[in-house]
């Protein structure tokens, strides 16, 4: 496979550009139909709530305002930085994936026999299934990358950054030191490389991880499907039987509480599969809510009105 020529001049111009197109490029986390989608969602949750209008901005961030513009400047320092990472070490993330797909086609080799050397190109069928296998190999590397950062004490310290704020907002989601997003984009590119190489060993067709890496289609799917409530205190939560798969905005808020109760749980960054079968799975109750940050605390219960009781007569 020919390995891309690197120009740093080039790198920055794609970063600009990516940059420019924050709001309107499909592949950016902050596609504007994202956010409309994720604002929409929150007015809904506010009125099936009965909630006033006035009070919607009160429940978004808490009372803690001050706290916000505190960790504002961080965060969108660590979003810059996330944005320039992947333009800048773009040869390198490539090669990962490279080798993540020779791994998936080594493993197969001895079912499926060697890639031949006029493989031919895939069909719409063979791309999505490369799309499928890329996504969920890559969210279960980001699982164990999350964990790892964790348990590891000398990791921990750097991705304490990330668990610091007291208030979420869609911006918390970049939060994290340069080496530690490294890490985690490096596992993710991995884990799709290995997809891919497994589509190509069962299929017989090449596919190149330029052809899925960075346009995956479930991915922004998963950026449309309410992906930036998941760091805010929109208590969003899925059906329980839908929670065993995919992670809903609750169930990552409870992931963030400073209430030790809820520590080392849903490290899953979409697929909760990972949490159900590897243990560390928490589905939190409709009424409960979380305090957020490093310091412990208890957990919230919004207690629901009571019922109104017949006069006497």
């Amino acid at each position: 496979m020919p390995f891309p020529e690197y120009d740093l001049e080039e790198a920055l111009s794609g970063w600009g550009n990516a940059l420019a197109g924050t709001l309107t490029d499909p592949v950016s986390p902050f596609w504007w139909p994202s956010l409309l989608l994720a604002g929409a969602a929150g007015i809904v949750i506010a009125v099936v709530a009965r909630m006033r209008l006035a009070d919607i901005p009160r429940r978004i961030t808490p009372e803690q305002r001050r706290a916000f513009w505190r960790e504002l400047p961080v965060d969108l320092a660590c979003w810059l930085a996330s944005t320039a990472l992947p333009f800048l070490l773009g040869p390198l993330l490539l090669l990962i994936s490279w080798g993540g797909m020779l791994l998936g086609l080594l493993l197969l080799r001895p079912v499926f026999g060697g890639l031949a050397a006029d493989a031919p190109p895939p069909g719409p069928a063979m791309l999505f299934l490369a799309a499928v296998l890329a996504f969920v190999c890559g969210d279960f590397m980001l699982y164990w990358s999350h964990r790892l950062f964790h348990r590891v004490p000398l990791l921990w310290r750097a991705h304490r950054l990330h668990h610091a704020p007291a208030v979420l907002t869609p911006i918390t989601a970049f939060r994290f030191w340069p080496q530690e997003h490294v890490a985690h984009l490096s596992g993710n590119v991995f884990g799709q490389g290995f997809g891919l190489g497994l589509c190509m060993a069962v299929a017989g067709t090449r596919v190149s991880p330029l052809t899925v890496l960075g346009v995956n289609v479930l991915a922004m799917a998963w950026g449309l499907a309410f992906a930036h409530l998941r760091h805010s205190h929109i208590p969003l939560g899925f059906p329980r039987w839908l929670s065993f798969a995919l992670v809903s905005p609750h169930m990552h808020q409870a992931h963030h509480s400073a209430d030790v109760a809820h520590h080392d749980r849903n490290f899953a960054t979409a697929l909760a599969l990972w949490d159900w079968v590897f243990g560390t799975l928490y589905i939190p109750r409709r009424e409960e809510r979380f305090r957020f940050g490093l310091g412990e605390a208890k957990p919230v219960v919004v207690t629901p009105p009571a019922a109104a009781q017949p006069s006497a007569r």
